[in-house]
C-alpha cells in the first residue's frame, strides 16, 4: 500500500503542471555587447492570436514592465524607435488535461483469479491552463532574430497569480541573457 502511494505521488509530480520550464535560443555569432539600446518593435503583432481574454491589457502592460525592467537592470537605455535591439514578446494559452482515475482495489486483475470480482474504477478529467510567455530580440539593423527565450507556466484564474507567475518568467529568461558561448 505505501509503495503504491509513493508511486502515485511521483507520477503526479512528474507530470504536474505548475513547474515552470524555461529555454533560451540564440544566434551563436552574434556578439552581444554591442548591443546598447532597445525599443519596442512595432511590426511584431504582441496581442494573443486566438484568445482575447487572456492577456488583458493590464497583464500585457505588466509583461512590458517587467521586460522593461529586466533590459534595464542589464544596462539597456530604451529609445522610441531604432533601438540596437528590437523587442517583442508573445503569450500562448493552450489547454493541458490532467485524467485521473481511481479504484476501489476490488476485482480481479492481471494474474489475479479467474475474472470474477466486482471492483470498479472512475476516470475524471481537469483542465489545467498553461501560458508560454516568448520573448524575442531582433537586432535593429539586420532584421534577424538573436535571442529568442521561452517560458511556460499554469495560468491561474488570480491575476495577481498570474502577475507573479510572468515577473518570475521574465526573470528566469533575463537570467540567461546574454547567453554564455
Amino acid at each position: 500500500m505505501r509503495r503504491t502511494i509513493v508511486l502515485l505521488c511521483a507520477l503526479l509530480f512528474a507530470g504536474s503542471p505548475g513547474l515552470s520550464r524555461t529555454r533560451v535560443d540564440f544566434d551563436h555569432g552574434t556578439h552581444f555587447s554591442s548591443y546598447k539600446t532597445y525599443s519596442w518593435d512595432d511590426s511584431a503583432d504582441t496581442t494573443p492570436g486566438h484568445d482575447r481574454l487572456f492577456p488583458n491589457q493590464l497583464m500585457q502592460g505588466r509583461v512590458e514592465t517587467f521586460i522593461e525592467e529586466a533590459m534595464a537592470a542589464r544596462g539597456f537605455k530604451r529609445v522610441p524607435s531604432g533601438g540596437d535591439l528590437l523587442i517583442s514578446y508573445h503569450i500562448k494559452v493552450t489547454q493541458e488535461p490532467v485524467f485521473t482515475t481511481f479504484s476501489d482495489g476490488w476485482g480481479p486483475g492481471w494474474g489475479w483469479g479467474n475474472g470474477w470480482g466486482s471492483g470498479f474504477s472512475t476516470t475524471t478529467v481537469q483542465t489545467f491552463y498553461s501560458g508560454t510567455l516568448i520573448i524575442n530580440m531582433v537586432d535593429g539593423r539586420q532584421k534577424k532574430l538573436v535571442f529568442q527565450g521561452a517560458s511556460t507556466e499554469d495560468v491561474s484564474s488570480r491575476p495577481e497569480r498570474n502577475t507573479r507567475r510572468f515577473g518570475r518568467a521574465v526573470n528566469e529568461i533575463f537570467e540567461k541573457y546574454p547567453p554564455q558561448r
